[in-house]
């Protein structure tokens, strides 16, 4: 991914996924498809890179454009894992001991 700069402002070419995280407290991301559930202490995120999950304290939604793909989370931010299938369509074992 190569960024491009216009008088001081970064573009992300579009399709490109990108996440930025600032001190844990504050995550910005696009090329988001979907948010498949989200509350409180996790976020399940369909990207164009495979599914994003997130995990931490109080994360909430501060940003989201749907057209551009774009969403912005506030809270503290645990873990940050990606899965290429949809982790809700695993048995019930999986999700236990996973």
């Amino acid at each position: 991914m190569t960024l491009h700069q216009e008088s001081n402002r970064y573009t992300i070419p579009s399709g490109d996924h990108l996440v930025s995280i600032r001190n844990r407290k504050r995550m910005d991301m696009t090329s988001v498809k979907a948010i498949e559930r989200f509350d409180q202490e996790e976020f399940f995120i369909q990207t164009s890179q495979g599914y994003l999950l997130i995990r931490g304290e109080d994360l909430r939604i501060v940003h989201l454009d749907v057209d551009k793909g774009l969403l912005t989370l506030e809270g503290n931010v645990k873990l940050m894992q990606y899965d290429e299938e949809d982790s809700s369509t695993k048995g019930f074992i999986h999700k236990l001991f996973g």
